[in-house]
């Protein structure tokens, strides 16, 4: 994803960063739902689809503004950006799952 949001076509950056996430996710479900099937696990949701949706619209949120933020800083700075973009997962879990992490 870096190379394309830092790429130039026909003089112009890649505008559409929603996609490339779209694209990113549907290559995860492609891969998660083969595998979990082969392990013998279960699909069926454990929790309500309302927390799926709000831990997902964060994490869709937060991936967006990476790739955006890929246009215009350094390598250092974006290594930083990813290293973070997990917090607001992780504040959305503790919030309305109540969990700890460390």
């Amino acid at each position: 994803q870096e190379g394309i949001m830092t790429q130039e076509y026909a003089g112009e950056l890649f505008g559409y960063s929603v996609f490339l996430v779209m694209c990113n996710r549907l290559a995860a479900v492609v891969y998660a739902v083969p595998m979990g099937l082969i392990r013998g696990e279960s699909l069926k949701n454990e929790a309500p689809l309302w927390k799926y949706l709000l831990v997902s619209l964060s994490n869709v949120y937060a991936s967006s503004c990476q790739y955006e933020a890929l246009k215009y800083v350094s390598f250092a700075v974006q290594m930083l950006g990813k290293s973070f973009k997990m917090m607001p997962v992780m504040i959305w879990g503790m919030i309305i799952a109540n969990k700890s992490y460390g």
